[in-house]
């Protein structure tokens, strides 16, 4: 039997846990995992039991940088042959059965170069098929410059021509590789067959190809994460606020600032990012929590908007208040707000006072912990890692290649 080979990038906590949590479902099953990855947190790996190998991986300051730009410009030519070339590599030597990727671009490329069937984890609110409008990050330069409504006029038009002027240094590696060739970069994303770790009620697909599927909203479990139970840990009820692996200086300030008058204490996990100033005194400090302990009493959940934080959040029925840091967790948050779940800000353009307000509104009134309630018994129907674990299986004992196509754009 031959290993399944997990691709992510471990320099985002979000995308190398999930991907981790799914490899234990199906290192339980038989199947030998191994994963190829670098990054920042790339000890988790190992600490879980996976061996792995180094591939090239975006440096996290340029990925974020395009991030929060809104244009989407991850990769030049000279970047997708050094991650192409560094993908190949490990995949011929770990010779996969079938190879399973998460915000690894580049890897379908490297997957049907080498014929092995690919597997993407994605997120339902990044493909072609999400049903609700992408609002427009108030980080996006031609926003500031054109102004909101002009975007969202143009939004459909831009995001296609756009996806298709970053395609193109993909699509000229494809014809130099004797690869099918795609123009479209949305279809780069995913793979032959792919998982989403999505809610169909908060992520709602129109046309969705059957080649998807939704298999609940994954985020990491305790004994993936490791860490330890807190002794000194708050008995009474308190905030929990999250900075994730995406946090900016300005967000920790504007947290400091709105919550350090609080009569509650405010407990906050760093994930060992370095602060930008010392935290107010009703603050309580960790690197990491275990799920149970850090949401197990809390009254609201301040974070960025990530989509494992907010689903985590909701699993235990606890209102949100989100800020965007960029465009990904900002439709996020725009489906908070319409479900009516928590609130949400923009890094940018957000107050302390408005925070503060905000929180007070979420806890205080009723219908957004029912809301809440109501989407956490959606959540605990669905055994994420397990179905995951379950297609992956199943397509590498079907053993098969799809063709390549891209379908046609909207």
């Amino acid at each position: 039997m031959k290993p399944i080979l997990f691709v992510t990038d471990a320099n985002f906590l979000s995308h190398l846990l999930r991907s981790i949590e799914i490899a234990k479902a199906v290192r339980k099953k038989g199947y030998k995992v191994i994963f190829a990855a670098e990054g920042i947190y790339v000890d988790f790996i190992a600490k879980n039991g996976f061996e792995y190998l180094p591939v090239f991986t975006n440096d996290p300051v340029h990925t974020m940088k395009a991030t929060r730009s809104g244009m989407f410009f991850y990769y030049n030519s000279a970047r997708i042959k050094k991650s192409v070339e560094s993908e190949t590599e490990c995949i011929k030597k770990v010779d996969p059965e079938v190879i399973v990727g998460d915000f690894r671009w580049t890897l379908r490329i490297s997957a049907e170069y080498c014929k092995v069937p690919y597997v993407g984890i994605i997120n339902a609110i990044w493909t072609p098929f999400y049903a609700e409008f992408r609002s427009i990050s108030e980080k996006m330069l031609l926003r500031k410059i054109f102004g909101i409504r002009f975007m969202e006029k143009i939004s459909p038009f831009g995001t296609r021509l756009m996806m298709r002027r970053r395609g193109k240094p993909f699509y000229r590696l494809r014809k130099k590789l004797g690869i099918t060739p795609i123009k479209n970069l949305n279809y780069e994303m995913y793979g032959d067959r792919n998982i989403m770790p999505d809610l169909p009620e908060f992520c709602p697909t129109k046309d969705l190809p059957n080649n998807f599927t939704y298999i609940g909203p994954l985020f990491v479990s305790d004994e993936t994460l490791g860490t330890p139970v807190q002794k000194d840990f708050p008995s009474t009820p308190y905030i929990y606020a999250t900075l994730g692996s995406t946090a900016t200086p300005k967000m920790i300030l504007t947290l400091f600032k709105a919550l350090a008058e609080q009569p509650l204490p405010v407990v906050m996990t760093t994930g060992k990012q370095p602060l930008p100033a010392s935290a107010p005194d009703n603050f309580i400090l960790y690197d990491y929590l275990s799920g149970q302990q850090a949401y197990s009493n809390a009254r609201a959940v301040i974070c960025h908007g990530g989509q494992g934080t907010l689903y985590q959040a909701l699993s235990y029925g606890i209102p949100v208040i989100g800020i965007a840091t960029h465009n990904d967790q900002q439709w996020n948050l725009d489906r908070i707000t319409v479900l009516q779940l928590g609130k949400q800000f923009g890094e940018d353009s957000c107050t302390p006072k408005e925070i503060s307000e905000a929180l007070k509104e979420v806890m205080d009134n009723e219908v957004y912990r029912s809301n809440c309630l109501r989407m956490r018994n959606q959540i605990r129907q669905y055994a994420p890692a397990e179905i995951a674990a379950e297609e992956i299986i199943s397509f590498a004992r079907e053993n098969t290649i799809y063709k390549t196509q891209e379908p046609a754009l909207r």
